[in-house]
């Protein structure tokens, strides 16, 4: 894996966004470490390469500290989504439907917890400051507005899946 300077400015950007987070990313030619605000973990949420499997994925765009037996199952993901949003591409070409892009690698939830309702369904009216969904890049969660006035004609994604930037998450029809 290669980590370059533009690298390490996009991971210490999204570092700035948390409030408090730990993050640690080896690649065998460069080691990057950063802690900020409390974190009560003094360094056992780092993620060696004899972390395992049950160790939780810190992905970034064009950054991964996964231990290497968590990469089949964020592959799988990817390629999961993959068809979804290719989907969904082609049906807002066909039927002038908007869709709503995933701005940079990260998991995609359609619920604000696990309790919740999800933000939106199909068919609910949105307007242009409606919450649709929570993307989570490192431990720290974006909202992602509809941005569009209309009503969710397609979720294009299941929730808890890896969306790379560009993804099509939802499809609205404009109003």
């Amino acid at each position: 894996m290669t980590f370059n300077i533009d690298d390490v400015m996009e991971v210490l950007q999204l570092v700035k966004e948390c409030k408090d987070t730990e993050l640690y990313i080896d690649t065998g030619e460069m080691k990057l470490s950063i802690t900020k605000g409390k974190v009560s973990g003094g360094g056992r949420g780092f993620m060696g390469p004899g972390a395992g499997a049950q160790a939780e994925a810190v992905t970034s765009h064009a950054v991964s500290a996964a231990p290497a037996a968590a990469e089949p199952a964020a592959k799988a993901q990817a390629a999961a989504a993959a068809p979804l949003a290719a989907v969904g591409a082609a049906a807002e070409s066909e039927q002038g439907l908007v869709p709503i892009t995933a701005n940079v690698t990260s998991v995609f939830y359609r619920r604000p917890s696990p309790e919740e309702p999800p933000f939106v369904e199909v068919g609910d009216a949105v307007q242009e400051d409606t919450v649709v969904c929570l993307l989570e890049v490192m431990k720290c969660f974006r909202q992602v507005m509809a941005e569009t006035r209309g009503r969710i004609a397609r979720i294009c994604v299941e929730s808890s899946s890896l969306v790379e930037e560009g993804t099509v998450m939802f499809l609205i029809r404009p109003e």
